[in-house]
């Protein structure tokens, strides 16, 4: 916490602080199922009904009021609201003809006036209904089943986790799920896989947020020490300062860490790149993120709207709101896996201990970058053709490199081109093409996987 608050604010700071950690940074979902449960008996309005123009007045001062009350810049919300009511003085709603289209009208008018990637306003009477009656013990312990359940059944958003050659680990999880202590195996398990490896590519491409104390309790494997992530900030400018916690985890991931990102990299998927970038425990690789830092609580306007409004902020120098997180080495997202691979594996190289170490190391190296070559023409690749010691058979066939190779049962390999006159054979070999004094080809190497390297002469 931070120092000099007043005695008699630190009881609602205390609960406002532990508000906040529960509201999940991409806004407070209810499933589906809960929603039907709850839905008002005989008055859901008909989603195709238009508003007459005292209900439009009546969802604008709700919503003005409701901005005025909780966004967490107060100026802000002002502006918001003087420009949707301004609106509605200019008759600029009278024509809208649906509810939804009411909804999606108003959400645009505010993020015009103020661009805030939590913000926002949709028609979800289901929702609206859930959200205006409290739960019962019983519905409340009904809907944390129901949740736990749908959390274990996505493998609590763990999508894939892999050992690439070289000794790299790959990890990819799309949600921060809220049930942080039932997910807490499921995350040992996925990070112990790849503890002993010698780097670590994390994708948060396809992540678009979550629970910020299932964020924290992720970062916590990457430190060994109490460090500083960063701060939430509620609307009185009461602070939550979040740090790691040594204690929370068995094991450590010491390893360089890269994490993929996309612009659909948001929320809760941004704070988690964010903590680890700024302390200098990441290189981030990929597109600038979306933008969305703002904890944000979903509330009842009437009428069947909602409004998902921030609540609580990050400090002003570490508020990636509408600006996104940027990336250490900029890139298309699709281009990102790729590329972080080849910046470990050129690093990699770089420390090789021996030669053999460094053949492996660039044997990896090649094999990445065949996957984004070209073949040059067939003018250039008759010079490999004919058949080398143990029957290797190379021939062109559609401007094609192909292999016959008789010391694998006469199976027929089509060579991925990687540079000049080297080539990917197969799974485990890559052939490099020699020539003579005379500048003829006649032998070739073989680069081997584990790091050895034969030759055989042309016959």
């Amino acid at each position: 916490m931070t120092g000099g608050i007043p005695l008699d604010k630190k009881n609602s700071m205390k609960n406002s602080n532990r508000l906040t950690v529960l509201v999940m940074l991409t806004g407070f979902f209810i499933s589906c199922q809960a929603q039907k449960n709850r839905k008002q008996a005989g008055t859901e309005q008909n989603p195709e009904q238009k508003l007459n123009s005292k209900e439009i007045k009546l969802l604008i001062d709700s919503l003005s009021n409701a901005l005025d009350r909780l966004y967490i810049y107060p100026d802000k919300a002002i502006l918001m609201s003087k420009s949707i009511k301004q609106k509605l003085k200019n008759g600029d709603y009278n024509k809208i003809g649906s509810r939804q289209e009411v909804g999606f009208q108003l959400h645009n008018d505010l993020q015009q006036a103020h661009r805030d990637g939590h913000l926002g306003l949709r028609y979800n009477p289901q929702l609206a209904a859930y959200l205006s009656k409290p739960m019962s013990d019983d519905e409340k312990l009904q809907q944390r089943v129901q949740d736990l359940n749908a959390a274990r059944e996505s493998n609590f958003a763990f999508k894939k986790t892999e050992l690439l050659f070289g000794n790299i680990g790959y990890i990819r999880w799309d949600e921060f799920v809220g049930c942080v202590e039932e997910a807490q195996p499921t995350l040992n398990a996925a990070f112990q896989f790849v503890s002993n490896c010698k780097a670590l590519i994390i994708d948060m491409r396809y992540n678009g947020g979550g629970s910020p104390e299932m964020v924290l309790r992720t970062q916590n494997y990457f430190f060994n020490q109490k460090t500083h992530m960063n701060d939430i900030i509620n609307r009185s400018n009461d602070t939550l300062k979040r740090y790691t916690d040594p204690a929370k985890t068995d094991f450590k991931l010491n390893m360089p860490v890269y994490i993929l990102t996309s612009r659909l990299t948001f929320s809760g998927a941004e704070d988690f790149t964010y903590g680890l970038k700024h302390a200098k425990r990441a290189t981030i690789v990929g597109e600038t993120t979306g933008g969305g830092a703002h904890p944000t609580g979903s509330y009842d306007m009437g009428q069947g709207f909602v409004a998902n409004i921030p609540i609580a902020r990050a400090p002003v120098e570490a508020d990636w709101e509408g600006i996104g997180v940027l990336p250490d080495v900029s890139i298309p997202s699709e281009q990102a896996f790729t590329k972080a691979r080849i910046l470990i594996s050129t690093e990699l190289l770089s420390r090789a201990k021996d030669e053999r170490e460094k053949n492996m190391f660039q044997w990896n190296l090649n094999n990445i970058r065949s996957e984004t070559t070209k073949m040059p023409d067939s003018v250039v690749l008759n010079s490999y053709t004919g058949v080398y010691e143990g029957g290797l058979d190379f021939h062109i066939k559609d401007n094609q490199l192909f292999c016959m190779n008789a010391e694998r049962g006469n199976v027929l390999f089509e060579l991925r081109y990687i540079d000049s006159n080297l080539f990917v054979l197969d799974e485990n070999v890559q052939v490099q093409f020699e020539k003579d004094a005379t500048g003829t080809y006649t032998h070739l190497k073989m680069l081997w996987k584990n790091g050895a390297v034969t030759e055989k002469l042309k016959m």
